[in-house]
């Protein structure tokens, strides 16, 4: 699609589950392709911005997942600090 100064409006119909085709021109400006992830940000006004997932953030529990799996889980058992010997008085 050629580079404009001007916004192209482009309405999409929503299916009866709630779905909706991301049209091709939008595809090929966000670059996006099947499987890969978007991102909505709803404003309070009602705006909408759609652009495409950054690796960071769409990718972030796979790496959590991949670490896992490589070092180990990061929650700790608890620890066992022995029986009790009695107990203590302050005052």
């Amino acid at each position: 699609m050629a580079k404009s100064d001007t916004n192209v409006v482009i309405v999409s119909k929503i299916t009866a589950n709630n779905q909706v085709t991301i049209p091709k021109t939008v595809r090929e400006v966000l670059n996006v392709q099947a499987s890969d992830e978007i991102e909505w940000e709803v404003g309070f006004d009602g705006q909408v911005t759609v652009k495409k997932a950054s690796p960071e953030e769409s990718d972030f529990w796979k790496i959590v997942d991949e670490q896992e799996e490589k070092y180990g889980k990061v929650d700790t058992p608890e620890v066992d600090w022995g029986s009790d010997v009695g107990s203590e008085e302050f005052g």
